[in-house]
């Protein structure tokens, strides 16, 4: 099946653009997020300072091509007024959005604030030395 065109009609590029899209969201951020998991896991003990920051790192750049990829393609879409593009990349910035709204909120519940330090307001005694206080 050939595409016919008129002759002063170049055929448009835009189609390969939302698969590339497409296949960018479906691929690179998958693989981002199991890297994140992954290098934020250890096998013995807990994993590094390092390993942590990369982890999370790569978590932040999966979360923004989830959102980023999609949103491009809906842009692309509203400015060619193009439905099915729209509809299509319209579904996966919503549920980008929705998962990535998800693991904010499991995680805010997973790592809570910490407890506040608790301030010195009286006299310690130390051992060795005598139960007077400091400055008096």
């Amino acid at each position: 099946m050939t595409v016919e065109t008129r002759p002063d009609q170049r055929p448009s590029l835009l189609p390969l653009l939302w698969v590339l899209l497409f296949f960018t969201w479906l691929f690179a951020v998958p693989a981002l997020a199991l890297e994140s998991a992954l290098s934020g896991w250890s096998f013995m003990g807990s994993p590094s300072a390092a390993a942590l920051a990369k982890s999370d790192r790569l978590a932040m750049w999966a979360e923004i091509l989830a959102v980023a990829v999609p949103l491009v393609g809906v842009v692309l879409a509203l400015i060619t007024r193009r439905n099915a593009p729209m509809r299509v990349f319209g579904t996966i910035l919503f549920l980008s959005v929705v998962v990535i709204g998800c693991v904010w909120v499991a995680e805010s519940r997973h790592n809570p604030a910490p407890a506040p330090t608790p301030v010195y307001r009286g006299c310690q005694e130390h051992s060795g030395g005598d139960n007077r206080c400091p400055g008096g």
